[in-house]
């Protein structure tokens, strides 16, 4: 019998949390309690809300961190909305954007804190911000191989790093619709086995509708290929808008079980819960 099938609270299949949530204190349009209050709505049993954050503020590139001097009032929030509730499990957590630089300065202040988790996010290759609309035309983007093999090296960082417990939308660098070469995929290979070697689960990124290209993260081949490493999987929306959370979710049910998923991790208890 598999081992995860002994995990305390394996049992019947429920919907899977969602841990990827921004509200107003970074880049979101919704509070807190609405973020929940959606989740519940749409029959989640978990949700986390992982505002951006930064230690480097201002940061050198766009960022919609939580401000520093904000950041007390941000946990003290989330704590104070879990505590209101006892239909849903509500987790606190930070996106933070993995920049090799400031790696050892991300280390110290997330060991200072106690999240809940932490989602590990890559928006900046050497200081390009290759998600910026006004970038679009950018002519780095002449080199996009370049672009993308450096976006896998840093990713591959980012796992190695022990920093986080979940890397985010692995394949973004593609958000406009570039596709990755055969070398940039065996890239993409070598991030997946430092994931697995980390111990970082996967996330598939339901926002496909504001995204430009249109598409979950990851691509279908890069999940399979994750699912046979062992890497564990969760699915998040990416909300910035409380009606976004727990979007598109059967499709991404149905998208992990073509994979080979047939469980998700819950964060609260880092347990293996079976899919719909």
């Amino acid at each position: 019998m598999d081992e995860r099938s002994q995990s305390p609270g394996y049992g019947r299949p429920v919907y899977p949390g969602d841990y990827h949530v921004h509200t107003t204190f970074s880049d979101g349009s919704d509070d807190v309690a609405a973020c929940v209050a959606h989740a519940l709505a749409v029959g989640l049993p978990e949700i986390g809300i992982a505002d951006h954050l930064s230690p480097v503020q201002p940061t050198p590139w766009d960022s919609g961190s939580v401000p520093l001097e904000l950041l007390g009032a941000y946990i003290a929030e989330v704590r104070w909305v879990a505590d209101r509730h006892d239909d849903i499990v509500v987790l606190l957590a930070v996106e933070a954007d993995y920049v090799p630089e400031h790696e050892e300065r991300l280390r110290a202040f997330l060991s200072a804190h106690a999240f809940d988790y932490v989602i590990g996010g890559v928006h900046v290759v050497d200081g390009f911000e290759f998600d910026d609309p006004a970038q679009r035309n950018d002519p780095r983007w002449a080199d996009t191989e370049t672009l993308f093999l450096t976006y896998y090296e840093r990713v591959r960082a980012a796992a190695q790093s022990g920093c986080f417990d979940v890397i985010a939308h692995l394949d973004y660098i593609g958000l406009w619709g570039h596709r990755p070469s055969r070398q940039a995929r065996r890239a993409c290979d070598e991030v997946l086995d430092a994931m697995a070697a980390a111990g970082c689960a996967l996330e598939l990124n339901t926002d496909r509708i504001s995204d430009p290209a249109g598409v979950m993260y990851p691509a279908d081949e890069v999940l399979a290929a994750a699912r046979s490493r062992g890497i564990a999987l969760v699915i998040d929306s990416d909300a910035h808008e409380a009606r976004h959370v727990g979007r598109l979710w059967d499709e991404a049910i149905g998208r992990a079980r073509r994979a080979g998923y047939r469980e998700t991790l819950r964060l609260s208890d880092r347990a293996f819960v079976p899919l719909p």
